[in-house]
């Protein structure tokens, strides 16, 4: 019998997770990629293998892939802050700022109520400060170029 053999599916899942998480430290994404994609295979509802694998297409600015693990991981979880936070970024990336903006507050709020001193808060935070800026920026822009428009009539 291999390794793995006789073990629940949930427990072989659950070593695929650590294989994945091994192989994202050594910044091995698509092998890593691979071993989430197998625990996701063995275990369809875990919310957790879905934003490791969403955390790895982001480290690879896979952005349709992050924000497709990410809106899964919420259905599965609505109190998963990094499924909030990622798929925040996922949507600034794309210009939907007001959407991605309202997903980083809520990832904000559920880090904040998890707990308060991680550093997902800060790295939160500032993502959020981040997004609020551009979304001025683009806003500014485009006020001064319809002041510009009007100018010109």
């Amino acid at each position: 019998m291999g390794p793995g053999m006789g073990l629940s599916p949930a427990k072989q899942a659950e070593q695929l997770r650590k294989d994945g998480n091994h192989y994202f430290k050594k910044g091995r994404f698509g092998a890593a990629i691979d071993a989430y994609t197998a625990a996701i295979t063995l275990c369809p509802n875990v919310p957790v293998y879905l934003t490791n694998r969403a955390l790895c297409h982001l480290k690879r600015n896979e952005w349709a892939k992050v924000e497709d693990d990410c809106r899964k991981a919420i259905q599965l979880d609505k109190t998963s802050a990094k499924g909030h936070y990622m798929l925040g970024l996922a949507l600034m990336q794309r210009k939907e700022h007001a959407e991605g903006i309202r997903e980083l507050e809520k990832a904000l709020d559920l880090g904040r109520g998890a707990d308060p001193k991680s550093n997902i808060v800060d790295e939160i935070w500032q993502e959020l400060a981040k997004a609020k800026y551009l979304e001025w920026e683009h806003a500014s822009t485009k006020r001064s170029w319809e002041l510009q428009n009007l100018k010109s009539l």
